[in-house]
């Protein structure tokens, strides 16, 4: 279960690299959806795996990719044997599906760039997990900027109230104030786990997240939201994790 958390984390150390004030909202593609792997690596397999990856997404095929893909350190894992995540985000599920068809066919006929990726893949990878998800509502350009990136699980029935009152702590002082950027996600296909929902924390520098761990999560404005939020939700703990590399869309 806690493997599952893990690969999540750095899904949203991923989604971008520009960050400005939480105020400054991004909208999202609402059929968007993401897809994240939390991969423990063969032995040493590590550097191949994201050299592989990297000469894939230069590539003419790689390139033509419709979303954005990113590879994160996951740094709190507690006895989780998994270290890194590779994140896939797309438009659509239709974009996915147009993509797979497109990359599968070409990998199958063998000696090309996608063939290639494939077996670097196969080779490095010891075991990954897989979990399906879309951004449900976003403050600020979503993704990691210089800063730790938090992800908090939680499991509600109510995903609409907590979200109505998210974001009216959002337009609080200390929300509005808040260096970084916030999403919440909704599960599509999340495996049997003790969460259906999530948030992305993503600080803007080291020094904001202390800013934030010192000082704004003990406002009297947080206070009341975090209230609010553990009487319709669970919260089973956060996680943190750290950008490596991002390829964003063509």
């Amino acid at each position: 279960m806690m493997m599952r958390y893990l690969l999540i984390i750095a899904t949203l150390t991923t989604l971008s690299s520009n960050l400005s004030v939480a105020d400054d909202h991004a909208g999202v593609s609402p059929t968007n959806v993401w897809f994240a792997q939390n991969i423990v690596f063969e032995d040493g397999q590590q550097a191949a795996f994201r050299a592989g990856l990297n000469k894939f997404m230069n590539t003419d095929m790689g390139k033509k990719m419709p979303g954005q893909a990113f590879f994160n350190w996951i740094v709190s894992n507690g006895d989780v044997p998994a270290t890194h995540s590779f994140v896939m985000v797309f438009p659509s599920m239709t974009a996915w599906t147009d993509w797979n068809v497109e990359f599968f066919t070409a990998a199958a006929q063998g000696n090309n760039a996608a063939a290639e990726w494939a077996r670097t893949f196969s080779s490095s990878v010891e075991s990954a997990n897989t979990i399906t998800a879309r951004i449900h509502k976003s403050w600020g350009p979503v993704g990691g900027g210089n800063g730790p990136s938090e992800w908090v699980p939680f499991y509600t029935e109510n995903l609409a109230q907590l979200t109505e009152d998210f974001s009216a702590y959002m337009e609080t002082p200390t929300g509005k104030s808040f260096k970084g950027s916030v999403a919440i996600h909704e599960c599509i296909a999340c495996g049997d786990q003790s969460f259906n929902a999530a948030f992305t924390v993503n600080h803007e520098s080291p020094a904001s997240f202390d800013e934030w761990w010192s000082e704004g999560r003990n406002t009297g404005d947080f206070g009341a939201w975090a209230m609010k939020a553990n009487s319709i939700a669970d919260f089973p703990g956060n996680w943190i994790s750290a950008q490596l590399d991002a390829y964003p869309a063509q």
